[in-house]
């Protein structure tokens, strides 16, 4: 269990509120279809201008289980309403008869790692980002490989794990399409097989969940995580650690509508960036409306959110820390540049993390929050921000508030609540 857990609920009365409270709830019986389920008409951002229903209309021969990658990324094709259903765990290092697959796999004939190493070796190239035939192998490379892994999701769209499922070394890629749901499902170790050097530093380039221009989007108890394998174990190359990861959930590209509930985000770095960009070239300034809460970030290092722009309500989430990882602790919630953030009734456990550290002003004039729960405290943690960084305040002064949400529940219960609910298979 990672950092101190204050259990203030009993478990039978976790479990009778939960019942009441987590979406798509089995009624007394215990018969629910999760592939019909839509998002309650409360649930937050994705619940606006007629919500967000995914495939719930589909027809039954629209409607796909599925177990090999191959047959994930044609089921999930075309904007007709469809249901897919994910069965066992899929691994995208996999070709079309399922055999396994390894990073080199996809290595076009003038690449390999050691021979970009060779070439680009500071000593050799210079302090200069990579040119010529070598890289444009490792490009091509690259784009291969980016054809197989990422899943390309059409509109009107519900995938849903039929019992215990999950999806490795996938990404899935949520771009320029209208109501998305995917739940109950683990999704691992987003990993770049070809990472760029870039003149100073390594950039890998998958996230688990990259939402570019998407409207109408759910994503609920859902497992978002590295899979075990540790980015930050990798060794320095050239002064630089070696990056091939690269977002949990991105929602970025004027994205908007958004409802991210009821996941277990965990041992990730760069965790949540909600807009990409300072710049208003997407036509961000009304968009990025996304509402998180009651998720557990669980050793995230940094972005659990990072917002630009748009509007987050971020309510009920519990946030804690492994004091053994690797991952380095940056700061949970980020303000950066036209952004309003309402957070609300939070908390964190994590030992040796400091009150001032769990906010960041990347350029941003304000935050709301309130009702936050620090190491078993309550914490004015804006102003314990203020204090700390007299140099870049943050007022509390926004001017949206959200309007459409769920049950906001007591802090005490917070972490009780979303530890046992939070994640794939914990939907009841």
């Amino acid at each position: 269990m990672n950092g101190p857990v204050r259990r203030v609920l009993a478990a039978a009365a976790i479990a009778a509120l939960a019942a009441t409270s987590v979406p798509g709830a089995a009624d007394a019986h215990g018969r629910h279809d999760l592939g019909r389920q839509t998002l309650a008409a409360n649930d937050g951002w994705a619940a606006y201008d007629g919500g967000t229903t995914g495939g719930a209309d589909a027809a039954r021969d629209h409607v796909y289980t599925v177990d090999t990658w191959a047959e994930l990324k044609e089921a999930v094709q075309g904007d007709e309403p469809k249901i897919v259903k994910v069965k066992g765990d899929i691994d995208a290092w996999t070709d079309a008869d399922g055999s396994a697959l390894t990073c080199e796999a996809w290595n076009d004939p003038g690449y390999t790692w050691e021979s970009y190493l060779e070439t680009y070796d500071p000593e050799v190239w210079g302090w200069n980002a990579p040119a010529g035939p070598v890289e444009e192998a490792r490009d091509r490379s690259y784009d291969a490989y980016r054809e197989h892994v990422l899943l390309n999701i059409g509109a009107n769209t519900t995938i849903v794990g039929d019992g215990a499922a999950s999806v490795t070394h996938g990404s899935f890629y949520i771009s320029n399409v209208d109501n998305v749901i995917v739940r109950n499902l683990g999704i691992h170790n987003s990993y770049d097989c070809f990472p760029a050097w870039e003149g100073d530093a390594w950039d890998g380039e998958f996230d688990n969940f990259e939402l570019s221009g998407a409207t109408h989007v759910w994503l609920d108890h859902l497992t978002v995580d590295d899979g075990g394998y540790d980015d930050y174990a990798e060794p320095e190359i050239w002064g630089a650690h070696v990056e091939h990861l690269d977002g949990g959930i991105d929602i970025v590209r004027a994205s908007d509508l958004i409802t991210v509930s009821w996941s277990h985000i965990g041992a990730h770095d760069k965790t949540m960036l909600i807009g990409n960009t300072d710049s208003d070239r997407y036509g961000e300034a009304d968009k990025l409306r996304v509402t998180i809460h009651h998720n557990w970030f669980d050793t995230t290092g940094q972005r659990s959110p990072r917002l630009r722009w748009g509007q987050a309500h971020v309510y009920n989430n519990y946030f804690t820390r492994d004091p053994d990882t690797d991952y380095p602790y940056y700061y949970s919630i980020g303000s950066g540049k036209y952004s309003a953030i309402y957070a609300e009734n939070n908390a964190w456990d994590m030992e040796g993390v400091e009150p001032s550290q769990a906010l960041y002003n990347w350029g941003g004039d304000a935050m709301h929050i309130e009702g936050s729960l620090f190491n078993g405290e309550w914490v004015d943690l804006l102003a314990a921000w203020n204090e700390a960084h007299p140099e870049a305040p943050m007022t509390s002064e926004i001017t949206e508030f959200p309007e459409l949400h769920g049950k906001i529940h007591t802090t005490w219960a917070v972490p009780g609540l979303v530890q046992a609910w939070a994640g794939a298979e914990k939907l009841r």
